[in-house]
């Protein structure tokens, strides 16, 4: 049953066609005004996006190997948010194991969405301040990653020539610069 569907939409069948730890995919036989649509959907888990500030102008990045496109990316540290583990302790952790650090100051500064269209998920992005590194990386066996420290003024750059390409590391950047922009004004 729709709870805010539109007037003539029923869901007449709704089954799990696949699953496995990172997404279940669903199909849902609709009837929309008499007329019979399958709609796909899928559910991935959520995760957070952390923006860690090294200076007031200056921004660490991680430079990615992903696999499904080939190529080394520039991005944020990013993650799924595990089973028993908060928003703010995935951030914490992906920021520790892909680079090292540990920051003295960290905020949720927003959540989002990247497709409600076909998929539920949301992403968490937080801003840290205060890094100290306290250990070496700890990459998973996919993870091949290279720690990079960007000016501000270079990271906009990157944006508005789509030298970043990950649309969550987008988001957060955006999030995270009006963020810090706003934060210094008043200080």
């Amino acid at each position: 049953m729709l709870k805010q569907g539109p007037k003539g939409w029923e869901i007449i069948s709704h089954k799990k066609v696949y699953s496995n730890k990172y997404l279940e995919i669903f199909e849902d036989q609709l009837s929309i005004d008499g007329v019979n649509k399958l709609y796909i959907q899928g559910n991935r888990k959520n995760y957070s996006t952390i923006v860690p500030f090294i200076t007031s102008n200056e921004i660490m990045i991680i430079k990615s190997y992903r696999h499904l496109v080939d190529s080394i990316q520039i991005e944020l540290p990013s993650g799924y948010i595990e089973t028993g583990e908060t928003n703010k302790d995935a951030a914490l952790r992906e920021l520790k194991e892909e680079t090292g650090y540990v920051p003295k100051y960290i905020e949720l500064i927003g959540e989002y969405t990247l497709d409600y269209s076909m998929f539920n998920q949301k992403g968490y992005v937080f801003v840290a301040y205060d890094l100290s590194k306290k250990q070496e990386q700890s990459l998973g066996l996919m993870e091949k990653i290279e720690v990079d420290f960007v000016s501000i003024k270079e990271i906009k750059k990157l944006l508005s020539e789509g030298q970043i390409m990950n649309a969550a590391s987008i988001v957060a950047l955006c999030k995270a610069l009006d963020y810090h922009e706003r934060a210094w004004k008043e200080k």
